[in-house]
């Protein structure tokens, strides 16, 4: 089972997404913000992913896993994102000077969010809607991602794009899968584990 805790009390809450103003986190724990405005092509360049619409929700997931890179790629021609790598970096002094747009977790998930709900704002999600964050922990480590809930079953996927350089396809899994990890570590791609 998921373990959900309220975002207000751990995490920035995600903004109320706009076309026209899109706000994005950086720096690790939305330390730094800034918004964004999409034109009106590199929106149809995002929204055509979802063209045409998804007949199921297997496809509409490849859809969205697709959307979302190519939406971090269009906003990090506007941010220092486009220097994200995979991970968070560990914080040495000056971490910001040496790695601007770096994102951990929740800048990613934050952002992910916010996108996603662009999307189901705009008509773009036909099987699924956006829910709260997932959350997981572990002894030493805790873990943010983005979350959907399929419409006809209630069965929840994460989108989880920290474990890939920007612009780079995001993890999307189970929540029950990627819940499961190991003991010790909350932060590893359990994706990949046979």
């Amino acid at each position: 089972m998921m373990k959900t805790i309220q975002a207000k009390e751990v995490v920035p809450p995600v903004p109320k997404p706009r076309l026209d103003a899109i706000t994005v986190c950086y720096n690790f724990g939305c330390k730094t913000r800034s918004t964004v405005n999409l034109s009106e092509q590199e929106w149809l360049e995002v929204a055509n992913w979802f063209n045409p619409p998804a007949k199921t929700p297997k496809e509409e997931l490849r859809q969205i896993k697709h959307a979302i890179g190519w939406m971090e790629v269009l906003i990090g021609r506007y941010t220092p994102t486009h220097k994200d790598l995979a991970f968070s970096l560990p914080r040495v002094e000056n971490y910001r000077d040496l790695f601007p747009g770096q994102q951990d977790c929740i800048d990613e998930s934050t952002n992910t969010t916010t996108y996603l709900l662009l999307f189901e704002k705009q008509g773009l999600l036909q099987h699924f809607e956006v829910i709260e964050r997932a959350y997981r922990q572990a002894i030493f480590d805790q873990h943010w991602a983005a979350q959907v809930r399929e419409k006809s079953t209630g069965s929840r996927f994460v989108v989880d794009s920290w474990f890939q350089p920007n612009g780079y396809l995001p993890v999307i899994q189970a929540s029950e899968e990627w819940e499961d990890i190991p003991f010790m570590s909350a932060v590893i791609d359990s994706s990949t584990r046979q």
